[in-house]
């Protein structure tokens, strides 16, 4: 399938048709039982590696039980933004902490403001973008606290396709980027970025990776619907968000059915490895200022002490 914004974003953003037909019941598939996961309460997803997927309702509980029966073992969720695109009925504190029980991986999805120029409608203002970045971190750490989520969990900013060449839109999404990643440090969470490979968002990110004061999310989310699962990529050097800190989008929209169960998801392959600390370079602090004549008491005080 190529690599397309458009159904992933029907999909993901406000601008989505809103269907409750996700869960529709078929004939049972014939597979054997994959092993059940041992349950699991600690920071989402946290260190995992195997296959995930993400749909824009969270599932009943009943249809997650059914999708044990599938390859995947990871659960995307849509926890807020400004621009998600489907009400979460089943997304409670208390379906959280059943999912985590029957052994699923979390990995929670914010879908915020979008680049000031992409073609969405709610959009990063290029002048308030840092003060926006620190909003939607505040609300997303908000939600996941209210789910259960522990801390130091990722959050991962879904950031839709946009177009490279405009220097002020790069400018704007870095900085809304950064404050998203550095406040969420502060919130005691770790930070996630979704984007795809055809997308300025990945360039830009690559691209400010070692800029001085720049919040690198902890975790990069990539899209490339080539159906392999793998998470190396020739749009990203080897040595970024590596090892452990990347998951790919393989295949965008498309049904599956386990368990008597039909659904419409997106399919992932997740490599990840839990930070045992945040991983972005906070803004360097300048030196202080000392005045004259304590500069140079410091000064004569260090070369006594030498003597």
């Amino acid at each position: 399938m190529p690599d397309s914004s458009a159904p992933s974003a029907m999909r993901r953003l406000i601008t989505a048709t809103v269907a409750g037909v996700l869960l529709a019941t078929v004939a049972p598939v014939v597979a054997a039982d994959p092993v059940r996961a041992a349950g699991y309460s600690g920071p989402q997803p946290g260190t995992f590696t195997g296959l995930g997927f993400d749909t824009c309702a969270a599932p009943s509980n009943a249809a997650m039980t059914a999708w044990l029966k599938s390859p995947y073992r990871a659960v995307g969720v849509y926890l807020g933004g400004v621009n998600r695109g489907c009400a979460q009925p089943n997304l409670t504190r208390s379906w959280v902490a059943t999912q985590q029980a029957a052994g699923w991986r979390i990995f929670p999805l914010y879908v915020g403001l979008q680049a000031p120029c992409s073609s969405y409608q709610r959009r990063i203002d290029p002048t308030l973008a840092t003060a926006q970045g620190r909003a939607a971190a505040d609300d997303a750490a908000t939600r996941a606290d209210d789910l259960g989520l522990a801390r130091r969990s990722t959050l991962i900013l879904d950031l839709e396709h946009y177009p490279s060449g405009d220097p002020v839109c790069t400018a704007a999404v870095d900085g809304f980027v950064s404050a998203w990643t550095l406040r969420l440090h502060e919130r005691g969470f770790l930070a996630g970025l979704y984007t795809k490979v055809t997308s300025a968002g990945l360039g830009d990110q690559v691209a400010a990776y070692h800029r001085p004061g720049h919040g690198v999310p902890d975790l990069l989310d990539f899209a490339r619907w080539d159906g392999v699962q793998t998470v190396t990529d020739p749009a990203l050097p080897a040595a970024h968000w590596a090892p452990g800190r990347r998951m790919k989008q393989y295949q965008g929209d498309h049904h599956e059915t386990w368990g008597g169960v039909r659904m419409n998801i997106d399919s992932n392959y997740l490599d990840l490895v839990q930070p045992a600390r945040s991983r972005s370079r906070p803004a360097p602090q300048a030196p202080p200022k000392w005045g004259t004549g304590l500069s140079r008491l410091v000064a004569r005080s260090a070369a006594a002490a030498l003597r």
